[in-house]
């Protein structure tokens, strides 16, 4: 009973000193730190598509605001031109939004009626970004020219 029943058997004590430690070897702390670098940088990768895109949907929201207000600037500088030229392009003006500025062409319409073609875009802080160029706008006077 007294080798059986004692917690060290001879086969114990014949093993070297390594096999007999309990305790993680270099190689499954690697490996653990592997998988944990792993899903960091998959968790990290989340977070910052997450911050891209309520970055655009906060320049989309501000640019849905603007949107009309490009608009009335492009039909007021139609409105302003004299009737036998075109209007004056629009270059970087501010709009109600800091940051935010507006440009614009003008073109005669292709299909010879007297409207305009105009080609705005929304800049902010000088870039223009994909949402910020608006399709072409058909303006038409909206004022009569009344003999003098």
């Amino acid at each position: 009973m007294g080798a059986a029943s004692s917690p060290a058997t001879a086969a114990d004590l014949c093993l070297p000193a390594r096999r007999r430690a309990r305790g993680f070897t270099l190689i499954e702390v690697m490996i653990a730190l592997g998988l944990l670098l792993v899903g960091g940088l998959s968790i990290l990768s989340v977070f910052t598509l997450a911050v891209v895109h309520r970055v655009e949907r906060d320049l989309e929201a501000k640019l849905d605001l603007l949107r009309p207000e490009a608009r009335t600037l492009a039909q007021d500088a139609v409105d302003k031109a004299p009737a036998d030229k075109a209007p004056a392009p629009i270059s970087d003006q501010p709009l109600s939004q800091p940051g935010f500025s507006v440009s614009a062409t003008f073109s005669r319409s292709p299909n010879g009626d007297p409207a305009y073609v105009a080609h705005v875009q929304i800049a902010y802080r000088g870039k223009v970004p994909r949402q910020g160029r608006l399709p072409p706008l058909w303006l038409y006077r909206s004022t009569f020219d009344l003999p003098r």
